[in-house]
């Protein structure tokens, strides 16, 4: 039997304006490129023209793009060289809420699952959400209750429903699935 993910989140949070989409990285070269460590699972978010938010620096746009999906090398206009790039270093790259949650289309925003209450289907709480793991193609919600803390995997075999509006996701553990 094959097992479906649900609707993969995207993008990381932390405090701050907007939500975190990558995280530059060391300059490559002479001419202003910089690596980017993506934290998004949003195919074209890296792209010629993109605009985004860089942390203490203001807002940025790609003027070009090469390298991988997984490891994107990148020029914002305006950083021409190495020592400009360089400036760059260590800062998150940001895009509005809104617009995250716009290219997350069905999928959810791991900051909106975080904290959330999860229970089985009978209404018995489990706990909320602590923490998520990325775990290859499958994201783990860690699970904190009074007792034990529970590792879900995001599929539509354990976690059956998330109502952000409610705050509520419910699941069923794995060891209850047989």
């Amino acid at each position: 039997m094959a097992r479906r993910s649900i609707s993969r989140s995207t993008s990381a949070d932390t405090a701050g304006p907007g939500v975190i989409v990558g995280r530059v990285g060391a300059p490559h070269g002479v001419r202003g490129e910089v690596r980017v460590e993506p934290r998004t699972d949003v195919a074209d978010r890296f792209r010629e023209g993109a605009e985004l938010e860089c942390d203490e620096v203001g807002m940025v746009t790609i003027a070009s793009l090469r390298g991988t999906p997984a490891r994107p090398i990148v020029r914002f206009e305006g950083y021409e060289d190495r020592a400009a790039a360089e400036r760059l270093r260590q800062r998150y790259l940001r895009v509005s809420r809104q617009e995250a949650r716009r290219a997350a289309g069905r999928g959810h925003l791991w900051d909106d699952l975080l904290g959330m209450r999860v229970e089985r289907p009978d209404g018995e709480l489990l706990g909320a959400v602590v923490d998520i793991i990325r775990a290859g193609e499958t994201d783990v919600l860690v699970v904190r209750g009074d007792r034990s803390e529970l590792l879900l995997p995001a599929l539509e075999s354990v976690v059956r429903s998330v109502d952000i509006e409610a705050r509520r996701i419910v699941a069923v553990p794995q060891e209850e699935l047989t």
